[in-house]
């Protein structure tokens, strides 16, 4: 069962991230004592939530999904922990194409921004 990210305690971590071809990268997060929660970054062109960030499924279509506030917390943490985890390997490292890779790497880079 899927936790709020709200609900995770501070020792959190991806365990896996991922993008899809329409360009909505998402992130599966586990903290110590087992909690899971999924969240994506709506990269869609011509989205008006893109490069919003959604909690409770990896597509922003997915029914379970909220929408984040902007400016929330939420958007920080996922930033940080992003950074961190791209940063403990290669692209290969961590499953994923040189495609991927730049997709989540630009999609942070613009989280929160509005179109």
């Amino acid at each position: 069962m899927l936790s709020p990210i709200q609900s995770l305690n501070p020792r959190t971590a991806i365990r896996l991230g991922a993008a899809y071809g329409d360009g909505t990268v998402w992130f599966s997060l586990e903290d110590s004592e087992g909690r899971i929660a999924h969240i994506c970054i709506d990269g869609r062109d011509g989205s008006q939530t893109r490069y919003r960030l959604f909690d409770g499924a990896r597509h922003p279509n997915s029914p379970d999904t909220v929408l984040i506030e902007l400016g929330a917390p939420e958007e920080g943490v996922i930033v940080s922990l992003a950074s961190t985890w791209l940063d403990s390997g290669t692209p290969k490292d961590l499953g994923l194409t040189e495609f991927g890779w730049d997709l989540i790497c630009d999609t942070l880079l613009r989280i929160g921004e509005s179109h």
